[in-house]
């Protein structure tokens, strides 16, 4: 059989190839995604390596105490716990709140002159007292010690725990001007329908948690003075207000261990022969000594005019006293503490803040408070203080 011959005697045709420009084009925009993917992934790498070494305390746990009023202390204790479980890191420090009770007037000691550790523990990042008069106190004396402006973490009134008879009687008619008077003079609750069983007796308690009695008299101050505002250190220094602050001081029983706490005790059931038959005393606390009773022992009064206020401020420590660490983590701490889920934990307890309070009782009804006495001038706190403390 005849065969066809290759036409001009050449080899087969073969498949058409790639071009090189083609494929080093291709492999050059696989080099930059490749180059690029591994330069996100050392940057993430790094950025989590820096994190990582953030959270694993560089730097150690840092210790940041906090003395504060004994009423807080029970949850200022489970808040600084939850707050230590959020793993709060400053400049590569583990921050780790720890909250003790502590005597207002022995802090005040302590952070106006030597601080001993042996006896008061480690000296505090920050410091919650009950109330304005510790601040007050502190910022006369040594005003650098104070990081900023205090600010209220919760409140609760200075009301008049009184016997029921009495109560009855004065209920929406009593001032806080008139107290000295009743105070001091023999027979003056005659005025009051209650004749033949002398003059009030009414408790000032000077000893630990007292700030009640330092408010009240600075009530009494005010009311005297008729200051429209905050009472001044004009006012304060008036000889007719150290005349009325000792008439209150100097005709008080006394409390069996100094607190208002003893004195709600001491109004017994018969008025005639009750030691004691009234003080003054928080709302926070007369709630906490009488939530459990079925019915009244004492009846709670608010007298007219300006109520005062405890109002628990919230005192950073400065720098110079303390490390720069320590005091941002008091201040995040407190940022914390002033969320609604803490402060409730609060409320509950009786205090006054932006949570719900408890239901009320058969002698603590939570009234509103109408009229609510301006922080004094802090030089006129510390001289009510004087007054009612000595020194």
């Amino acid at each position: 059989m005849a065969q066809h011959r290759r036409s001009g005697g050449g080899r087969a045709p073969q498949g058409r190839g790639v071009s090189r420009g083609l494929l080093f084009g291709i492999m050059s925009v696989m080099i930059v995604i490749a180059m690029v993917a591994a330069w996100q992934h050392f940057a993430n790498k790094s950025d989590t390596e820096g994190d990582n070494a953030a959270r694993s305390c560089v730097e150690g746990n840092l210790p940041v105490p906090i003395v504060a009023d004994p009423d807080l202390v029970g949850v200022l204790t489970k808040v600084a716990a939850a707050f230590t479980d959020t793993n709060p890191v400053i400049r590569d420090h583990c921050i780790n709140v720890h909250v003790r009770a502590g005597d207002a007037k022995i802090t005040l000691e302590g952070l106006t002159g030597t601080w001993d550790t042996a006896s008061m523990g480690a000296r505090p990042a920050a410091w919650i007292p009950q109330s304005t008069i510790w601040s007050a106190e502190l910022a006369t004396v040594r005003p650098e010690a104070i990081e900023g402006t205090p600010t209220s973490l919760v409140t609760t009134p200075v009301v008049l725990a009184v016997h029921p008879r009495l109560g009855v009687k004065v209920d929406n008619k009593l001032q806080w001007s008139q107290l000295p008077t009743m105070q001091s003079t023999d027979g003056s609750l005659a005025a009051w329908g209650l004749p033949g069983i002398g003059s009030l007796r009414m408790a000032m308690p000077r000893g630990s948690q007292s700030d009640a009695t330092s408010l009240a008299a600075q009530a009494v101050a005010s009311a005297l003075t008729r200051s429209t505002g905050p009472l001044t250190a004009a006012d304060a220094a008036l000889p007719r207000v150290a005349s009325v602050v000792n008439a209150l001081i100097n005709g008080a029983p006394e409390s069996q261990d100094g607190t208002a706490s003893a004195a709600v005790r001491a109004i017994g059931p018969d008025i005639a022969t009750a030691p004691i038959r009234a003080v003054p005393i928080t709302e926070q606390k007369l709630y906490q000594l009488t939530k459990d009773d079925k019915s009244a022992k004492v009846m709670a009064i608010v007298p007219g005019g300006p109520t005062p206020i405890a109002d628990y401020p919230l005192i950073r420590l400065a720098a110079n006293l303390i490390s720069a660490e320590a005091s941002e983590g008091a201040a995040e701490f407190f940022d914390f503490l002033t969320q609604p889920r803490q402060l409730a934990m609060l409320t509950a307890l009786g205090f006054r803040g932006d949570a719900p309070l408890p239901p009320t009782t058969a002698t603590v009804t939570f009234p509103s408070t109408p009229e609510p006495m301006p922080a004094p001038e802090n030089a006129a706190a510390v001289t009510i203080n004087r007054l009612v403390y000595g020194g």
